[in-house]
C-alpha cells in the first residue's frame, strides 16, 4: 500500500474530493510520499518526497492524473539504482507501493523540506541537469529534519539505503 499525501494544488489537479478520508500508512520502507506542484519558469513539475527518508524526485506534471503513479515508480527505480541499492530491495519497495491511496499532506517537516529541495532543484535545472541527475544531487543534500538528534544533519540517500536494507515497514 502506498499513500500519496498531496497538497491542495495536487488534489485539485487530480480532481480528488476536497474531504479525503484518513489514508492508511504506506507499507513500504520509505513510508508515505508527499507530492506538490512547483513551477520553474514555464515548466511545471511534481516534486515527490519520501516522508521517512526525504528522498526527493522531480516528475513531469503534464497529464498528472494518468502519469503520477507510473512516473513515481519509474523515477524511484532509476534513483535507487543510481544510488547502488540492491535490486532485491528495490523490487521489494516497489511491490509494497501497490495499491495506491491518496491523503492530505499534513507533515510540516516534510513540506518545509520540499520547499528547500524545490529551491535547490530550480538552481540545478537552470544549469541544464536532467531530472534523474537532480534527484541524485538532492539525495546527497544534508538535512536537519532527518538528523539523528537536534543540531545534526542526515542525508536522504544514506537513510533510504538503511531503511531499505533493514526492510523497515
Amino acid at each position: 500500500m502506498l499513500t500519496l499525501r498531496c497538497t491542495q494544488r495536487v488534489r485539485s489537479r487530480l480532481r480528488l474530493p476536497e474531504q479525503l478520508p484518513e489514508a492508511p500508512a504506506s507499507t513500504g520502507a520509505l513510508g508515505d510520499w508527499y507530492v506538490h506542484l512547483v513551477r520553474f519558469g514555464r515548466p511545471e513539475f511534481a516534486i515527490a518526497t519520501s516522508e521517512r527518508s526525504l528522498l526527493t524526485m522531480l516528475l513531469p506534471a503534464r497529464e498528472l492524473r494518468t502519469s503520477l503513479v507510473p512516473n513515481l515508480h519509474a523515477s524511484l527505480r532509476s534513483l535507487l539504482e543510481r544510488l547502488d541499492v540492491p535490486q532485491e530491495c528495490i523490487s521489494r519497495e516497489l511491490a509494497a507501493m501497490q495499491p495506491v491511496s491518496f491523503g492530505r499532506a499534513t507533515n510540516r517537516r516534510v513540506l518545509g523540506s520540499m520547499n528547500d529541495f524545490a529551491f535547490q532543484a530550480s538552481h540545478h535545472l537552470t544549469h541544464g541537469d536532467d531530472l534523474a541527475a537532480i534527484a541524485v544531487r538532492l539525495s546527497h543534500t544534508p538535512m536537519s529534519a532527518i538528523g539523528e538528534r537536534p543540531g545534526h544533519l542526515g542525508f536522504p540517500d544514506m537513510l533510504a539505503r538503511a531503511l531499505l536494507a533493514d526492510g523497515v515497514v
